[in-house]
């Protein structure tokens, strides 16, 4: 993230909302505004990644289909007919994507977070769910990267765009005058934020508001917006909001028929599922067994050898048991129904993959030593923990059998908690601050899960309730934080 930017664009905006305030009495330091300062460090790293695996993969694809000369014609115009050009190549696929976030109830939901913006300023352009900006970055630049503008017409794209992005959130009385048909300003996107009727769902663009005239969904009146956000119930911190979209959805699925469904009805998807799985960790081992090699090779000349291979080593165990459990696991008894539980439970197992491909930051000694040695325990802790859960192992919640032995006797997910200390580890042995937001992101994913199968485990087994209430969820001690399942909880969740 350029700081130095941020900075800048602090001391342009703070002092025009101070001399040109839209609303008066708004205070600098508004009412969310930390929540607003959070999405914009969290989310840069999310967004970054999650869009570079999207569209990079789209690219790669087309890239493969299609010959580089077919947009030579493209490079060849003159920069400023370029950057033209990528400004209505990009704000008609964000105008696409936009509307299809209104329009679209699952896609509602994680655009409903960016809308439940109460005061408007320009930190609050940065409030936004990750996936929500990956689904609109990636119908507004595939198309200008399919295209084959220049990067310097990129460049300036970006720059465009961040600056009107920042200034249509922004709490000023600036008008354009008749250029607000043409150009999208603040007056134009305040009422798209409104909370009012006849604002709903008006407003698209971002760079040009003549698309939405063509669209026909300008909503420009005379009069400025009585209130901002939406009815929904948005919660208030950052990592509910990163979680608020999937629960929604989890809730309306399960509140809708029949919440489970009998696997054994399915049984195509359990094998399909299986087979994926044995693939992916079946390569894992395959590639730790390579780096055990080497590093046995070259043991000598590795500092903390044998740190290092204690590490890697644990890390096959690990892998070779979660194959071994996989082909020999029990089949489900229930399960969840819907996509949600399944991208929520591949992406809590899989994410941590991303750090893979992050830079790595020099860290000291002492701390490459201690992040090993959480990497270590954690790996030996779910080792312990998924011997003891053994067929009952599952990636998508299931209720397989209902294991309370063990360290089971001490939280309800132990492989869950242990998992945490080798994601942490990872995250400090990258050093780097997207290494963390990308932790941060699976640890959220990582207790939904936990939550998922919660539900499925307690409408699958009535003894489950009275485990739940003698049993902490995942870190014993820390009922603030994980609190123990009461009886009335039982009976809600039996009733949904």
């Amino acid at each position: 993230m350029n700081y130095t930017a941020l900075l800048i664009l602090a001391c342009i905006f703070i002092p025009l909302e101070r001399l040109l305030p839209l609303h008066s009495g708004q205070r600098i330091l508004r009412h969310d505004w930390f929540l607003d300062l959070t999405h914009l460090v969290f989310n840069h790293f999310l967004i970054r990644a999650g869009s570079v695996v999207v569209v990079g993969g789209l690219m790669a694809a087309y890239t493969w289909a299609v010959p580089h000369s077919a947009t030579d014609w493209v490079r060849a115009l003159p920069l400023w007919a370029q950057v033209i050009g990528v400004l209505v190549v990009a704000d008609v696929g964000y105008y696409t994507a936009h509307r299809l976030s209104h329009a679209i109830p699952m896609l509602w939901k994680f655009h409903s977070v960016h809308h439940s913006i109460e005061e408007m300023d320009w930190m609050a352009s940065h409030r936004v769910h990750p996936f929500d900006q990956i689904f609109t970055n990636t119908l507004s630049l595939f198309p200008v990267f399919c295209l084959g503008f220049s990067a310097p017409a990129m460049v300036l794209f970006g720059l465009i765009f961040q600056a009107q992005s920042l200034w249509l959130h922004s709490n000023t009385r600036i008008t354009i005058g008749p250029l607000k048909w043409l150009i999208a300003s603040p007056e134009y996107h305040h009422w798209h934020h409104a909370n009012q009727r006849e604002a709903y769902d008006r407003n698209f663009s971002a760079l040009l508001s003549v698309i939405d005239v063509i669209g026909g969904t300008i909503f420009l009146p005379k009069n400025r917006p009585e209130r901002y956000g939406v009815s929904d119930p948005v919660p208030k911190t950052y990592p509910q909001q990163l979680l608020y979209p999937f629960k929604r959805i989890f809730q309306e699925r399960t509140q809708h028929g029949n919440p489970m469904e009998s696997r054994v009805a399915n049984p195509t998807e359990d094998r399909f599922g299986k087979a994926f799985l044995i693939l992916v960790f079946s390569y894992s081992a395959a590639t730790s067994m390579k780096y055990l090699a080497v590093l046995l090779m070259n043991y000598e000349q590795v500092p903390y050898g044998s740190l290092i291979f204690l590490a890697q080593f644990s890390n096959l165990l690990f892998l070779a048991l979660v194959v071994y459990f996989t082909l020999t696991r029990l089949p489900p008894r229930n399960t969840l129904t819907g996509v949600m539980p399944r991208l929520i439970a591949v992406i809590g197992t899989f994410s941590m993959m991303l750090v893979g491909i992050t830079p790595h930051v020099d860290i000291s000694p002492a701390l490459r030593i201690t992040s090993t040695v959480f990497v270590v325990v954690g790996t030996i802790l779910s080792i312990l923990c998924l011997s003891r859960l053994g067929k009952s192992f599952s990636v998508v919640p299931a209720a397989r059998s209902l294991v309370t032995s063990g360290p089971y006797r001490i939280v309800r997910h132990p492989l869950y908690a242990a998992e945490a200390l080798t994601i942490v580890g990872i995250a400090m042995s990258n050093g780097s601050v997207a290494a963390y937001m990308i932790a941060v992101a699976c640890l959220c994913f990582q207790v939904a899960r936990a939550r998922m199968e919660e539900k499925v485990l307690s409408l699958t087994f009535p003894e489950y309730h009275d485990y739940a209430a003698r049993v902490p969820m995942l870190m014993p001690g820390l009922q603030l934080l994980f609190p123990r399942a009461t009886t009335e909880d039982a009976v809600r969740a039996e009733a949904a």
